[in-house]
């Protein structure tokens, strides 16, 4: 996997089609990072990925860093370092921030290919989308510019976009909706994503 170095998705559903496989491209060793799923099971979210069948060919394994100091060690940074794809799972996007933000994994996710699935996403950017409140708040800072996070209510994605602003685009990410960063941002899929800056439509 070359390019893009972020793939964004709203869930695993949107993995199916076969221009979002495309898009990954063809990757040898895939690290399954589970720390978002910290409360609902790492093993869990790790067999989730499996049955997707997406990296059937690939030597695929799970990083099971789930608290700060696990994201300190450095067998655990060489392991996510060393992938060729490393995969963010659906879970707590606070708790997954709060795990990587100044830690040496969250240093080190600067530096590999991601395909971020679900609310984890919104971690990445220089701003991220609080799921309790949808308010922004500061997120790893891996790119300006964007802010991704989930669709929710239609009050709370009002209130988001409001927040949000004139400055940044706000991406919201559908179920079957994926948005690809290597530089420059572009759409992969299209179904259910909302695009706007300061609560108007517009494009990436």
């Amino acid at each position: 996997m070359s390019s893009p170095r972020i793939v964004a998705c709203g869930s695993l559903a949107a993995l199916e089609r076969d221009d979002v496989r495309a898009t990954l491209g063809s990757v040898a060793a895939v690290r399954v990072l589970t720390t978002a799923a910290a409360y609902r099971g790492a093993a869990a979210a790790f067999a989730e990925v499996v049955a997707t069948g997406l990296f059937s060919d690939a030597a695929l394994a799970s990083v099971d860093a789930l608290d700060r100091r696990s994201a300190q060690d450095p067998g655990v940074v060489a392991e996510v370092t060393g992938a060729d794809l490393v995969v963010l799972v659906e879970g707590a996007a606070l708790h997954a921030r709060s795990v990587w933000r100044g830690t040496a994994l969250g240093q080190a996710l600067a530096t590999v290919n991601v395909l971020a699935v679900g609310s984890v996403a919104s971690v990445l950017g220089v701003t991220m989308i609080d799921p309790r409140g949808g308010a922004p708040t500061t997120g790893l800072g891996l790119f300006g510019d964007v802010v991704l996070t989930l669709k929710t209510g239609v009050a709370q994605d009002e209130r988001t976009q409001s927040l949000v602003g004139a400055v940044d685009t706000l991406v919201e990410l559908g179920p079957l909706s994926v948005v690809a960063y290597d530089g420059r941002w572009r759409v992969v899929s299209d179904e259910g994503l909302v695009l706007s800056r300061a609560g108007q439509a517009t494009t990436l």
